[in-house]
């Protein structure tokens, strides 16, 4: 399943108290590693997708936009890149827009989220999982999406929230809090990829685990869900999706 989201004309660029709060405590656009998260780059990284798909075609903005290993769900998990390659744009590309976007602590990992809509009629929601590049850049490595539909709003405002840094770990349980800059873990982790053929159950999370994603193929529906690192350390859900086998 494939997000197909709504317009992204006029939309209002409006990112909050919280976002700006991150900003201004985390730093902007550095390079991997603590102090990096900036909500604002995958929005205009998602806009930019969305802009791509009208100007180019669909399947074209897709491949541009994915990294090497990026998953996509048709409905199954499939190889985005093997899935997508040498196929043929539809006459009219799928319009969608960000309404919600959540970063990890470091920055090397986003969620964003948001509606869909197709050419003819019909929408629903897009989850997408954001990568970021040695050169600062991202590229989508998962993209689910869903049927059901996100509430409308008259003027979208774009919400942006950062993950707790604080008693954060890497993903091999290195605790990072109290280091200082000569023990610290490389701001370049190695990264993971996902296999090809993806699973049909998996999961990832972000170099410093504090955004963690996992889809999971049961045997009459298939869900997504994500979670993100709040304060106290706790791991919040802030999106699961559930999708029945076989749904358009």
């Amino acid at each position: 399943m494939i997000r197909k989201a709504a317009c992204i004309a006029a939309i209002a660029l409006v990112l909050g108290a919280s976002l700006a709060g991150a900003q201004g405590r985390r730093g902007g656009m550095g390079g991997p590693g603590r102090g990096n998260a900036n909500p604002s780059a995958i929005v205009s990284a998602e806009l930019a997708f969305a802009r791509l798909a009208q100007d180019k075609g669909q399947w074209t903005a897709f491949r541009e936009t994915a990294d090497k290993d990026a998953v996509m769900f048709m409905p199954d998990a499939v190889n985005a890149q093997s899935w997508l390659k040498k196929r043929a744009d539809p006459a009219r590309a799928l319009s969608w827009q960000p309404y919600r976007v959540f970063v990890s602590c470091d920055g090397t990992y986003a969620l964003s989220t948001g509606p869909w809509s197709g050419p003819n009629g019909g929408g629903g929601t897009f989850n997408t999982i954001w990568r970021r590049q040695k050169d600062g850049d991202y590229k989508w490595v998962v993209d689910f999406g869903s049927p059901r539909e996100t509430p409308k709003q008259d003027e979208v405002i774009i919400e942006g929230k950062v993950a707790e840094c604080r008693g954060g770990r890497r993903p091999d349980g290195f605790d990072v809090e109290g280091l200082d800059d000569r023990r610290r873990p490389p701001r370049n982790p190695p990264v993971t990829l996902i296999a090809n053929p993806p699973p049909l159950s998996g999961d990832g999370q972000s170099n410093d685990g504090s955004l963690h994603w996992r889809w999971t193929k049961g045997e009459k529906e298939n869900s997504f869900e994500v979670t993100m690192r709040e304060s106290g350390g706790d791991q919040k859900v802030v999106i699961h999706e559930v999708v029945p086998n076989g749904a358009p």
